[in-house]
């Protein structure tokens, strides 16, 4: 059977850690990398820089690789095949570094390059794309704002968002990256003294018609998964709407709907799912959480064990007999690394369960970054 190695191409970008984001945004943006490997001069893992993050940060252009850099996270270059779609599956991760025995970096894996590989040896399963596709689809109307796009995908933890005309058919598609990487571009020509550039506010308001791909790739139900895959890649997207006859969205299918739909078959271990049961009566509400909190533990799944996650929802009987709804939500982790709790109480769900999320991660990440300073000081102080 495959491994990683066998699978991965050359690293089309290696960076190091003393490099400027001015000089990395754009050699990234060429190259169409959304994750790329910091190393250090003997090409050894020292963590990853995702274009995503420096956008959300705002990094300057004179801003290090190191500040900006997420925990090392990689494939071993001996994983088989299955256990390398199952990285990407609980990951929810689009690019991979592989490194050797050493944590030296061997080699590079994409989800397109996988799903290529599966097309061309027919791996991918026997079924169509409504078995798979993410559902229900959220929506956004063509006349909404950017403003209300991006709070809607970070409300619901997802990438992209369909845009349906006045009746409802599918015209369009947004997606965060797109959003924030303008909103970046504003802000750092603005700080160099350029007046007349759009101003952030004015691009947040205007209506999504004017910034979707449109028309875009849509994929009709009773497509077969293998086509589906072959139009995602020949098109070079990650993801697109699946539609029905009057060209109304069904759901969205993404190339990690493809991979999930692969591991579901296998039998290893499946990471932490949670489960939201409390308070929530709708099912969509309860399907929209559960997307947000699993999208979170796919990401602290990369540097760390998951071993239990718990998350306790409770409205406030005062703000109920107020009109009005108060959630106070509790979460606990425990990691191969320690137990860490959170809480957030606010009046929208969502938003309470994100920020308390939020601060599970800041402190994992601390944790991770203390340890691994602690340990290379250990590593410096033995070569002297």
């Amino acid at each position: 059977m495959s491994t990683a190695l066998d699978l991965a191409v050359e690293p089309p970008l290696l960076l190091r850690p003393d490099m400027r984001i001015g000089d990395v945004l754009s050699k990234m943006r060429s190259l169409k990398v959304i994750n790329a490997p910091v190393v250090d001069d003997n090409n050894i893992l020292l963590g990853i820089l995702s274009y995503k993050t420096i956008l959300l940060k705002g990094a300057g252009r004179d801003t290090k690789v190191r500040s900006v850099m997420d925990p090392p996270y990689s494939l071993n270059r001996n994983v088989d095949f299955d256990n390398v779609i199952a990285a990407f599956v609980n990951w929810r991760l689009r690019e991979i570094p592989v490194t050797d025995e050493n944590d030296v970096v061997v080699g590079f894996l994409s989800r397109s390059l996988i799903l290529d590989y599966m097309v061309k040896n027919n791996l991918l399963p026997k079924i169509l794309v409504e078995d798979v596709m993410s559902r229900p689809p959220i929506t956004i109307e063509e006349g909404e704002s950017i403003a209300r796009a991006r709070w809607l995908m970070l409300r619901n933890g997802i990438t992209r968002l369909v845009v349906v005309d006045k009746y409802g058919r599918v015209s369009g598609v947004i997606a965060l990256s797109d959003i924030i990487e303008r909103l970046y571009m504003i802000r750092l020509t603005r700080r160099r003294g350029f007046k007349w550039v759009e101003s952030e506010e004015s691009f947040l308001a205007a209506p999504v018609s004017e910034y979707m791909t449109s028309p875009p790739i849509v994929i009709v139900t009773g497509t077969s998964l293998e086509k589906a895959v072959k139009i995602l890649l020949d098109n070079k997207i990650s993801g697109a709407p699946i539609v029905n006859g009057s060209e109304k969205p069904l759901g969205v299918l993404s190339g990690f709907d493809a991979l999930k739909a692969y591991v579901s078959q296998l039998k290893l271990i499946q990471p932490v799912q949670a489960k939201v049961s409390e308070v929530l009566r709708d099912e969509t509400s309860k399907l929209q959480i559960e997307r947000l909190v699993n999208s979170y533990i796919s990401k602290i799944s990369r540097y760390v064990n998951i071993i239990d996650f718990k998350m306790s929802v409770k409205e406030e009987t005062k703000a109920e007999k107020e009109g009005r709804k108060r959630y106070n939500v509790m979460i606990k982790i425990v990691t191969n690394m320690g137990a860490i709790n959170s809480q957030s109480v606010c009046w929208d769900l969502p938003t309470c369960v994100r920020e308390a999320l939020e601060t599970v991660e800041k402190r994992l990440r601390k944790e991770i970054e203390k340890r691994v300073y602690v340990r290379r000081r250990g590593e410096k102080a033995e070569e002297s």
